[in-house]
């Protein structure tokens, strides 16, 4: 599978699961009853989180790893919020 397929798997993947958990499940269904397993759904998820952070760090003039640290650290922030 080259990057496009597996970016736009991960883009359809990505579509199924913020259309809802039912929706979700029948594609994951339907990937595990086609492959066996998830490990192409997995690779096209990775695919497309890479091709996304290569954007967003080519927008905003950072590094990949600059955008990996701000979003941890966001990641954090939210977290701790919410448990207070």
């Amino acid at each position: 599978m080259n990057d496009y397929d597996r970016v736009r798997a991960g883009i359809e993947a990505m579509t199924a699961y913020i259309s809802g958990e039912p929706v979700m499940e029948e594609y994951v269904a339907e990937k595990r009853a086609a492959d066996g397993n998830l490990d192409q759904l997995a690779d096209s998820a990775t695919a497309l989180c890479a091709a996304l952070l290569l954007q967003l760090a080519e927008m905003t003039g950072k590094t990949q790893h600059e955008v990996l640290q701000e979003l941890a650290h966001g990641l954090n922030r939210n977290e701790a919020e919410q448990q207070d």
